[in-house]
């Protein structure tokens, strides 16, 4: 037990016997409302472990009071709107029962849900719910590379961004290995304008569907830098979104469905052994 946690326990039993020592009720009692009573087991997991002896007797002090009060005006309650206090219980009641079925087929799902999902799991979904996955922004493939402006590099830049060829392209993986060269450059990888925006300065300038439609490169300086643009592929708003963007989104369906399958069997189960072992039946 840490130091924390033995001074907290002090600190509470101090409370309790200094609370215990006003009452002529048995040693676990710290308050009676007519017959029923509040322990010490009612509270002892109450008390924030963070509090000190001062601020842990307040506390304890207000929870008793808290609970007397509510106490009476549950009886009070009972007294002059039975029929309201009646409807409560019933919606308690209902709660309950839900909140408990929520929590076991949880507690059965969690047991049994297989997690693990394919890439082609994930692709034969995506190819027969296209209609799904609509694009709410231009989409593109691109390389972006920013420099010092007093850059060596830059006339080498200058020649190759266009990565027209392979050999261009070579040249600028070894460009961007640089320390003074940032690059971004993943082939077959989508990513949405608005993020490349945001890391090429000035480029809202550009008429966006222009800018993308036309596939532009681009040199732009701003500050101590230069950036060069190549967007060399694009996806318009509204058209189908590409299967990177949406494969989280395909785990959490599956999963889902999953799930919805083994509370279903669960439901069905429960009802059939029911039935079985004559424990319900339909009267009606």
């Amino acid at each position: 037990m840490t130091n924390l946690l033995k001074t907290h326990f002090i600190y509470f039993w101090i409370i309790l016997l200094s609370v215990s020592c006003q009452s002529d009720y048995n040693e676990n009692n710290l308050a009676r409302f007519k017959d029923i009573y509040l322990n010490k087991s009612d509270i002892i997991n109450e008390i924030p472990i963070t509090l000190n002896q001062t601020d842990s007797t307040i506390f304890a002090n207000n929870y008793i009071h808290k609970w007397l009060v509510n106490q009476m005006i549950m009886d009070k309650s009972e007294e002059m709107i039975p029929l309201e206090v009646q409807k409560v219980e019933k919606k308690i009641n209902k709660y309950k029962m839900s909140l408990i079925s929520y929590e076991f087929e949880q507690f059965y799902i969690n047991k049994r849900l297989d997690t693990s999902i394919s890439k082609s799991q994930i692709s034969n979904y995506y190819e027969n719910h296209l209609d799904d996955f609509v694009l709410n922004d231009y989409a593109v493939k691109c390389m972006y590379l920013k420099v010092p402006k007093k850059s060596k590099l830059v006339r080498e830049i200058n020649k190759n961004y266009y990565l027209r060829n392979e050999d261009m392209i070579d040249e600028i993986m070894k460009i961007g290995q640089n320390e003074e060269v940032t690059l971004y450059y993943s082939p077959d990888e989508w990513v949405l304008f608005d993020d490349l925006m945001k890391q090429i300065p000035n480029l809202e300038k550009y008429s966006k569907i222009e800018f993308i439609k036309k596939k532009k490169k681009v040199v732009l300086e701003f500050q101590n830098y230069i950036y060069f643009v190549n967007v060399y592929d694009f996806i318009i708003k509204n058209g189908t979104s590409p299967l990177s963007f949406e494969e989280n989104k395909i785990k959490s369906i599956i999963l889902n469905q999953r799930a919805k399958s083994l509370r279903k069997k669960l439901r069905q189960d429960i009802y059939n052994d029911g039935i079985k072992n004559n424990l319900i039946e339909k009267i009606k």
